[in-house]
Order: C-alpha cells, then sequence, then structure tokens
C-alpha cells in the first residue's frame, strides 16, 4: 500500500474502509490525513496497537493525548475499520467501527477538543486523504459501506 500519497476522497460522503492486521502490543498506527480542495489539512486520524495492549486513537488539532477507544474492539486480528466524518446542523462528527461494532462516536466541539485549532482544521470539507508516512498498520484500503 503506498504512502505519502494524496487520495481523492470525499469522506462525508464516502466511509474510508481500511484493513489492518496488527496484533495488540506491536505499536503498529494507522496514519490518516484529511485534506480540502485546496491541500489545507483538514485533520487527521490515528489509531495504534499499544505496546500497553490496548487500543488507542488520537485527532490531531483535536485530542490532547492518546486516548483508550471508548468501546472495545473485536479481538480477532483482521480488522475492517470504518471511518466516517459526518456533518449534523453544521456539527462534526467522527465515528470509526471495527469490524461493524462502533468504537468511536466523537462530536468535535470547543468543549471535546479544547482547542480553537479545531475551528481551523476539522471545520473543512474533506476531499482528499493521504496515509501517512508513520502508518505502520495498514495494509489495503476501499470505500467502505
Amino acid at each position: 500500500m503506498q504512502r505519502d500519497v494524496e487520495i481523492e476522497w470525499d469522506l462525508e460522503s464516502t466511509p474510508l474502509m481500511v484493513r489492518t492486521n496488527s496484533v495488540l502490543g506491536s505499536d503498529d498506527g494507522v496514519w490518516v490525513d484529511l485534506f480540502s480542495a485546496g491541500g489545507e489539512p483538514a485533520g487527521r486520524v490515528n489509531l495504534r496497537f499499544t505496546v500497553t495492549h490496548l487500543l488507542k486513537y488520537y485527532l490531531h488539532w483535536c485530542s490532547s493525548t492518546w486516548n483508550n477507544l471508548p468501546v472495545t474492539a473485536p479481538s480477532a486480528n483482521e480488522k475492517d475499520w470504518r471511518i466516517t466524518l459526518t456533518r449534523t446542523a453544521g456539527v462534526r462528527l467522527v465515528i470509526i467501527f471495527c469490524n461493524d461494532v462502533e468504537v468511536l462516536n466523537t462530536l468535535l466541539s470547543q468543549a471535546t477538543c479544547g482547542s480553537n485549532e479545531r475551528n481551523t482544521y476539522w471545520s473543512r470539507d474533506v476531499t482528499k486523504i493521504k496515509f501517512g508516512i508513520h502508518d505502520t498498520a495498514s495494509d489495503y484500503y476501499k470505500a467502505g459501506d
């Protein structure tokens, strides 16, 4: 799978499905950068198979630290992650499923993010994605259902 290459992708209309085969404790990570049509950063979604044997997430320009997923992901090594970005009444949500189990549903708000940068980055329309050079877990991607 190619890293560090921008891919045309409207994340609000087409969820992103990423397949991983990493084991807990490997410290492998998924690293998906989001961009606007003009190439400006519009967010980043990170998932990490930490050495503490927990799955963690980080939403760049929103999270201040790595957080445990609020719902335990299925234990199968092969995982299909579906990442969705939605906008309800002007408010953005990041929703992540793992093997059809919703593991994260978070509102991108001032209260949740605690960062003024959220308004700058996460409010942009996402039209491109890129798997970062630090992504060691993503094996395959396609449009999610």
